[in-house]
């Protein structure tokens, strides 16, 4: 398997979990590759596969649920990452920032596309919504434009991952065969487009 296995948050973690965590998270891509629907998915079958115990993958994973939320937080932290503060730079042009990340997107399709085509949309919602709110408090700060209040960010956010997650699925659909450039022009429009004038009604003049 050529596949990446996003790293896990803690940069501090111990090899020995870090060895067994990224077995766990290993053996759920490899059934998910196989076209194993995730609610068929037992703990028993992935910690075997892992060569764990059960007892291990709970203090790894805690849940299979939770070990796809994990394994999606990873990734989108890793692209997030990988997006330096220039392309943050208001007004954005050019759908720069949207092609930027749909090519890290495609980097790590190995991972991305059996977590999108194999899970549910409810599992990605709250990890990318986390990445997307630190996303959101970097382009406010090198912007600096006004915070958005709390309900405002929670729709936009929620609208962004929604957006995100419908584009990801398509592609992965059409075995990532569209090119990024092609799929940010209309992403620009429905993304960056509106998050600029939402984060520049209320910047400064």
């Amino acid at each position: 398997m050529q596949y990446q296995i996003p790293q896990q948050s803690d940069a501090g973690l111990d090899p020995r979990i870090a060895r067994s965590q990224g077995a766990i998270r290993g053996a759920l891509l490899a059934e998910l590759r196989a076209g194993r629907a995730f609610t068929s998915l037992t703990i028993s079958e992935i910690a075997e596969q892992a060569g764990v115990t059960r007892k291990t993958f709970y203090a790894r994973a805690g849940s299979l649920e939770q070990l796809v939320e994990g394994l999606v937080y990873d990734l989108f932290k890793e692209i997030s990452s990988r997006i330096d503060d220039q392309q943050l730079l208001m007004p954005i042009m050019g759908n720069t920032l949207s092609v930027a990340v749909l090519q890290h997107c495609q980097a790590q399709k190995a991972v991305l596309g059996p977590l999108v085509r194999q899970c549910s949309a409810s599992l990605f919602m709250k990890p990318l919504s986390e990445v997307l709110a630190e996303m959101l408090d970097r382009v406010t700060n090198v912007n600096q434009t006004s915070a958005l209040g709390s309900v405002e960010q929670s729709y936009l956010i929620a609208t962004m991952a929604s957006v995100l997650h419908g584009v990801l699925w398509v592609w992965v659909e059409r075995g990532f065969s569209d090119a990024p450039s092609r799929i940010a022009n209309f992403t620009d429009t429905l993304l960056v487009e509106g998050l600029q004038k939402i984060l520049r009604a209320d910047g400064p003049a």
